[in-house]
């Protein structure tokens, strides 16, 4: 079962090398295992988590290239931008973004990785009027945690309200990977489709600026 992994070696460079030497994990999740496949396993953290990075970082530049656009063009123009299809995303998705990144994502000094794992909509619930900075910071704890992070979890620490208690503590490390692992290929799907709208908005912001001269 094992040998399918080591026929498809990871092109590690120095940095992410260095990083792997950095991953710790416990004896819970390398029992029984070979140092081939616990080097395996490490790997693919590192991979995962460089994932998540790229999914934060795409998130943030395209709703910078929304806020951009919408920041230049006239109310009605704007409106229908969304409604046109020019870009990969619903105009729900575009309109949370451009919220969130206004009220707080633009000058935020946080992680991309945290931001992977929050829905535009929860992006904009951490906007919302009288929020503050240890509010939203509940949410980046609770993420890194591990907790399944839904917009009705994401509003009830931003808002408050009841709140069911969970035994997060019981997950072991070795779900926890397991579950990063399952979830790393729809990531790299959100990734390219980010990235495809990031080219197309930078492509419009490009040609206004041309117009503009």
């Amino acid at each position: 079962m094992f040998s399918k992994y080591s026929t498809k070696p990871m092109d590690l460079s120095p940095t992410e090398v260095v990083d792997l030497a950095n991953i710790t994990l416990n004896n819970e999740v390398t029992k029984g295992l070979v140092p081939a496949q616990v080097e395996y396993v490490k790997e693919s953290v590192a991979e995962i988590n460089e994932e998540l990075g790229c999914v934060g970082q795409s998130l943030r530049a395209v709703a910078a290239n929304l806020s951009d656009i919408k920041d230049n063009i006239k109310p009605g123009n704007w409106r229908a931008f969304l409604k046109s299809g020019a870009v990969n995303c619903s105009e729900r998705f575009a309109v949370d973004l451009v919220s969130a990144y206004t009220n707080w994502l633009g000058g935020a000094d946080v992680e991309d990785n945290l931001l992977a794992s929050l829905t535009p909509r929860s992006l904009a619930l951490m906007g919302s009027k009288g929020v503050t900075d240890k509010e939203r910071q509940k949410v980046f704890e609770a993420v890194e945690s591990g907790e399944r992070m839904t917009e009705a979890t994401v509003r009830t620490l931003v808002k408050g309200g009841k709140k069911k208690k969970k035994n997060y503590s019981a997950r072991t490390e070795s779900e926890r990977i397991k579950e990063l692992k399952d979830k790393i290929d729809s990531y790299k799907k959100v990734i390219n489709n980010l990235q495809d709208e990031n080219r197309k908005l930078s492509k419009l912001l490009s040609n206004r600026e041309k117009f503009n001269h």
